[in-house]
């Protein structure tokens, strides 16, 4: 389920002198003065398969032979085939961990080159696919190695439809200029008017005829008990427009005068809210509760025009106007990952600001993995001694492998693979989250997914066996030992599932959650649910445990290892009870695992825990599960929706090898969120990952629709940001900007008219004709305001499309609005560059490039062959 660009730079030769820790142990080797990696093909073979290739250069004067070395990588999870080339072997160590090991017959003469060929399942066809964080290991004469990442690394392009293509299956096309125009030549440009005057859209807005002038003279009135969003409010007009307003809890000019009001109304939800702007009576944001006031202050700086934005004038005007306004659904998330590639405090903050402009409420916070585990305990310092920490290693004794390019060095303070939130971090993002009325559900996986938890009280139980306390060492003890089970979760691992008939496993989640559970009482936050992941436990787990094997001779309702899940449930079910938390995971808590009839597996909602306090988040919407999140539904569970095929924000926004990202359930562009219809997915479930268009009568013929009385079990929906190819704050906003703007329409918008319409012509035009506007006011209107709020934000900007037609160069946008730039020498254009205004002459080299309203611009475009 969970499923960068390198430049090459010339340097001359590496010569790396490896020191032992005698002097007279000194070795020098050679290396390869330059490696590069291209994709020859993903389609070579009937099945699907990858053929790639490491080329190393010795641009030396002496020969380079292989006895003394090995390197080692990161690359996208692909299990190894086969090796062509007999100079090296290639192979996998764990996860995404690689090594190739040189041979005896390797051998590069001086000036010259040795290519090594190797083959893997499926395909790779992205830059993020590449192999990353090269590092040589060099044995010394002492026994001892060495690492040394590799410094002039190249990764060839991406150029021929046999290295974009995944599969001769593949019917997404490769992204071109003229491709990517065709996508976009439904849109248009719309005048300022015709925008969607806040986003997300209100359920109800009055707008009238005249402005109100807003400057430096305004005050705040506000109680004693909304002090935080008096002060959130006036933070935020100087930081976007730059205006300084006062405080006041009572103001005698009301002209003058931003009202802040608690009380009841017609609509006493907790959420709702009313905005009313008046020319003589000043603002007015009326709610029941601080959370609705909050809101209503987000629609308020939404209605910030464009021009103010840009220019910081003294007086500001704005509508006159009335808004009554309710979310349409409780919970409107996001879920970050942390664990696979870290991310700092100040990156967290950002995506929490963001999401409270545009109202979202529930941000879930993957903290453990696999490959991290990113949250101090008291009492369990390995977690974060070991668990936090990436380098060279084959053995996970000190620290955790590399993953996703994270380096060989485990102390490497600048590494996406190394770091975690100290208690008082950790406090400071909870307080920082409810002052903006943001909950953070933390996610704490088990029984999967735990290998970083694994190998950390696997340190535990070493170092107090050494004392010779055996207690303790078992106190907090995830495996088994003496377990020979054989098993591969999804991500290539054979030892991430911790050994659930352990007593110690559930002493140490007892253990972890009250240590969680302090800091939200330290933090003065209440802490409602607790994520458990639960997902991905592969086939093969616990069937040769010796623990498990005799815990299930104890229990006769243990028949087969299978039912082991079931037990486990129960036991953290029954632990979450007993502190009132929600048990919340991925759509596996909820299903259980039953044999067809043909002796096949298939899973149907879990009938046990339908009255438990289970609340399980749906991704899966794809392979013949379209309907599992309503039959989940319909059985009685709350449900949280996030589609794979419309809110996993890590794959990326289009098959172009330059855009980074995942695309195993496809490609999510800034429109694929707006277009889902919660109630009915089969309508906006239109493509499999591959691009093949689903017969919607045909293939959703047998699957089960969500009843109209199982509505009210859709909690609400949350976008995914899994961090495998993310490295960094920058690198983390390009990801979920422009994308989070549209599932935070579909969150709070009312169900729009297109939703319900069965003809799917009609509809697909009703969804253009829509989404025109929305794209149009994300260019025109939302870039201007993220470009200031929190410092600013690097949101991606779309490259532009372009087609020759009769000789001449047409160009479009698919976020109208933007300002189109080109150069016809060769250059790329800036700010000062042309303007596209109309058709150009198609010849030459042209090189095109969009631009926001701040300057802000694409990667470039370059249209060629054009005599």
């Amino acid at each position: 389920m969970r499923y960068l660009p390198l430049v090459a730079i010339a340097f001359s030769l590496l010569q790396i002198t490896c020191e032992s820790a005698s002097k007279s142990n000194q070795t020098s080797s050679i290396f390869p003065s330059r490696v590069t990696w291209q994709v020859i093909s993903n389609v070579a073979k009937e099945e699907p398969s990858c053929l790639a290739a490491f080329t190393f250069y010795n641009d030396s004067d002496q020969v380079i032979s292989g006895d003394n070395w090995e390197l080692y990588y990161n690359q996208t999870n692909r299990r190894i085939l086969n090796n062509p080339s007999s100079s090296a072997k290639v192979e996998q160590i764990v996860g995404d961990f690689y090594r190739l090991t040189p041979n005896e017959t390797f051998e590069i003469l001086p000036n010259d080159s040795l290519t090594v060929e190797y083959e893997c399942t499926a395909w790779l066809i992205k830059e993020t696919d590449a192999p990353h964080g090269l590092h040589w290991n060099v044995k010394q004469t002492d026994g001892s190695e060495k690492q040394m990442a590799v410094e002039n690394y190249e990764v060839l392009p991406f150029e021929s439809e046999a290295q974009v293509s995944r599969h001769k299956n593949d019917k997404t096309p490769m992204v071109t200029a003229a491709w990517q125009y065709e996508e976009n030549e439904y849109l248009s440009v719309l005048p300022e008017e015709e925008l969607q005057l806040i986003i997300p859209k209100p359920k109800k807005i009055e707008k009238k005829n005249g402005q109100l002038t807003i400057n430096s003279s305004f005050v705040i009135q506000h109680s004693e008990d909304l002090e935080k969003e008096a002060n959130y409010l006036k933070d935020k007009l100087k930081e976007l427009i730059d205006l300084e307003v006062g405080l006041t809890t009572n103001s005698d000019n009301p002209s003058r005068t931003i009202f802040l009001q608690q009380g009841d109304a017609a609509s006493n939800q907790a959420e709702d809210y009313e905005l009313e702007i008046k020319v003589n009576d000043g603002i007015r944001i009326f709610g029941k509760e601080a959370a609705g006031i909050f809101y209503g202050i987000q629609s308020l700086l939404s209605l910030l025009p464009t021009s103010a934005i840009l220019e910081n004038p003294n007086n500001i005007l704005l509508p006159e106007i009335k808004i009554e306004d309710a979310p349409r659904f409780p919970y409107r998330g996001m879920h970050l990952d942390v664990a696979r590639n870290f991310q700092e405090v100040a990156a967290v903050k950002k995506l929490i600001d963001v999401m409270a402009f545009y109202k979202m409420n529930k941000l879930h916070l993957h903290l453990t993995e696999d490959e991290g585990w990113r949250l101090e305990i008291d009492g369990l310092p390995e977690l974060t001694e070991v668990g936090s920490r990436r380098g060279h290693t084959l053995d996970s004794r000190d620290h955790l492998p590399p993953s996703y390019g994270s380096g060989f060095d485990p102390d490497d303070e600048k590494s996406h693979g190394n770091g975690y939130y100290t208690k008082a971090q950790f406090i400071d993002i909870l307080k920082y989250a409810n002052d903006r009325h943001i909950e953070v559900i933390p996610e704490i996986n088990v029984p999967g997914h735990a290998r970083a938890a694994i190998k950390a009280m696997e340190a535990r139980y070493r170092k107090y066996m050494a004392e010779g306390d055996t207690t303790k060492a078992e106190q907090y003890l995830l495996s088994d030992l003496e377990d020979e089970s054989e098993y591969f979760s999804v991500q290539d691992f054979p030892d991430n599932v911790v050994c659930i008939c352990r007593e110690s496993v559930y002493e140490f989640y007892e253990k972890v959650v009250d240590e969680v559970a302090k800091m939200y009482e330290e933090a003065e936050v209440p802490l409602t649910t607790l994520h458990t992941g639960g997902d991905e436990v592969p086939n093969g787990v616990w069937e040769k445990s010796p623990i498990c094997t005799d815990l299930m001779d104890q229990i006769p309702e243990l028949s087969t290892p299978v039912d082991l899940k079931t037990y486990f449930m129960g036991r953290i079910s029954n632990i979450l009870a007993e502190r009132n938390l929600v048990v919340a995971g991925w759509e596996e808590i909820a299903m259980e695992k039953v044999m067809k009839a043909d002796s096949s597996f298939t899973y149907i909602a879990h009938p046990d825990f339908t009255k438990s306090n289970f609340l399980p988040y749906v991704w899966q919407n794809l392979w013949g599960n379209q309907d599992l999140g309503y039959r989940l539904a319909n059985a009685g569970y709350p449900v949280i929706l996030c589609n794979v095929t419309n809110f996993y924000f890590d794959l990326a926004y289009s098959k172009d090898p330059k855009e980074p990202g995942f695309y195993w359930g496809g490609f999510i562009d800034t429109r694929k969120p707006y277009e889902t219809i919660p109630y009915d997915i089969f309508k906006s479930t239109t493509h499999d990952p591959m691009g093949n268009e689903f017969d919607q009568a045909k293939d959703y013929a047998q699957l089960e629709r969500l009843k109209k009385s199982a509505e009210s079990n859709i909690l609400g929906i949350q976008g995914e940001l899994w961090s495998e190819t993310v490295k960094g704050g920058e690198m983390l906003e390009y990801y979920y900007l422009p994308k989070l703007i549209g599932l935070a329409e579909r969150a709070w918008a009312a169900q729009p008219d297109w939703a319900t319409m069965e003809n799917q012509t009609e509809r697909e035009a009703a969804i253009d004709q829509a989404w025109n506007v929305v794209a149009n006011t994300i260019a025109q209107q939302e870039l201007p305001k993220l470009s200031k709020l929190s410092g600013g934000y690097n949101y991606r900007i779309p490259p532009p499309g372009a087609i020759v037609k009769d000789g001449m160069l047409e160009v479009n946008s698919s976020l109208p609005g933007l300002m189109i730039r080109y150069t016809t020498d060769g250059s790329e254009p800036t700010v000062d560059s042309k303007i596209y205004e109309q058709a150009i002459e198609a010849k030459g080299i042209i090189h095109l490039k969009a631009f926001d309203l701040t300057g802000k611009g694409s990667r470039v475009v370059i249209v060629e062959d054009l005599e």
